[in-house]
């Protein structure tokens, strides 16, 4: 089957790039044809070769998304597959809006789409039903946020992406922080407010008098916040590392984040709002205790690993423009950061956690779901 991946450039190794990368892989290796059709990329058709001797793949460019007609005639693919959110359709909240069902030449349209907020405004749930025959979202509890927004329920599936094979407890260890004191880290886009870091300053100022930590903090020093200002003013600066430089679209190379979640004791995420959470399955995968905001999708992310690694935060709701996030308890974040840096790497479980999270078995459930709607 012939699978056309409506995305970012499978070159930015985070989010949906990154998604599409280790997808058109799992594909290929199960024995099925992807191509990309880019939405960050002008040119002529190119070739994607996947880095460190990797296979090739048609690379279409689709700037102005009108292009994707071409791609679709070359191709022929049996489906068009966007990998994006709603945002992308909604000329209100994002001005460069498109239509892909409008520009797909008569192909089904599928969406593979993060739901990030227990509230899901209507302009989203027309625009799934507009443009995609089949939604797919990140994870099982977001079928049952779009089912009960409106998407009618017999177009949902959930289809939960996998970890990429370069995470895993086996291999060397970034030099991070100071030898023999517990690490914490964290990562996050820094222009979003969601992901709050702030918290976990407020939170280690309360038990700074117990634990002495250092956090990595995989983001700017500047952006939606201040870090630098707010630990500043909390008193517990001399704590927080930043990388010297971050890009948050092209990131760094996987290998040399690996050895990141190697180094660290725990890893943990205060986001407000979440569709899946790469780097929190990452962290799994490296076998690091983890402490999260009690958000559906990181419940469903962190299934089967084990209670002695996972220390979720409770949260309560707040509301955003058109939706309602949860911001975390900062008692309880106090309480689970102490227990989370105490408990002890385990990896085993990060094995484990990383054969059940394959790419493989992404692929499988997908092309079961393609099967089932009589499309593979």
């Amino acid at each position: 089957m012939r699978v056309l991946l409506l995305t970012d450039s499978p070159n930015i190794t985070t989010g949906y790039g990154n998604i599409a990368r280790n997808f058109a892989l799992a594909l290929r290796a199960a024995g099925h044809e992807p191509a990309f059709a880019a939405t960050s990329h002008s040119g002529s058709r190119l070739e994607y070769v996947v880095p460190n001797g990797g296979p090739a793949f048609p690379h279409y460019n689709c700037i102005p998304v009108g292009r994707l007609a071409d791609a679709v005639r070359d191709f022929s693919p049996a489906i068009v597959l966007h990998i994006r959110d709603a945002l992308a359709f909604i000329q209100k909240w994002w001005p460069p809006a498109y239509s892909v069902r409008g520009n797909a030449a008569g192909i089904p349209v599928w969406g593979w789409v993060p739901v990030q907020h227990e509230t899901v405004p209507w302009e989203y749930v027309e625009a799934y039903h507009n443009e995609y025959a089949r939604v797919l979202t990140y994870t099982p509890s977001g079928v049952d946020v779009l089912g009960n927004a409106g998407v009618v329920r017999n177009r949902l599936d959930w289809l939960m992406p996998g970890v990429s094979p370069s995470y895993g407890p086996d291999g060397p260890e970034a030099r991070l922080g100071r030898p023999g004191v517990p690490l914490v880290m964290s990562a996050g886009v820094p222009d979003q407010d969601r992901k709050m870091f702030p918290y976990l300053m407020r939170a280690y100022r309360e038990i700074r008098d117990e634990v002495d930590v250092d956090f990595y903090l995989h983001t700017s020093m500047v952006g939606a916040f201040d870090l630098p200002t707010h630990a500043r003013t909390l008193s517990v600066m001399g704590h927080w590392l930043f990388p010297l430089a971050h890009d948050k679209a092209l990131g760094m190379p996987e290998e040399t984040l690996a050895g990141y979640y190697r180094r660290a004791t725990a890893y943990a995420t205060v986001s407000t709002g979440e569709g899946l959470n790469m780097p929190l399955m990452e962290a799994a995968a490296s076998g690091c205790a983890v402490v999260y905001t009690d958000l559906p999708p990181h419940v469903d992310v962190t299934e089967g690993y084990p209670d002695g690694l996972r220390f979720p935060v409770s949260t309560h709701p707040f509301p955003r423009n058109v939706s309602w996030e949860r911001v975390p308890d900062v008692g309880d974040l106090a309480r689970q950061l102490r227990l989370a840096v105490s408990a002890k790497r385990d990896p085993a479980a990060g094995r484990a956690y990383r054969e059940a999270h394959s790419w493989a078995a992404t692929a499988d459930r997908f092309l079961s779901i393609a099967r089932d709607a009589g499309v593979a």
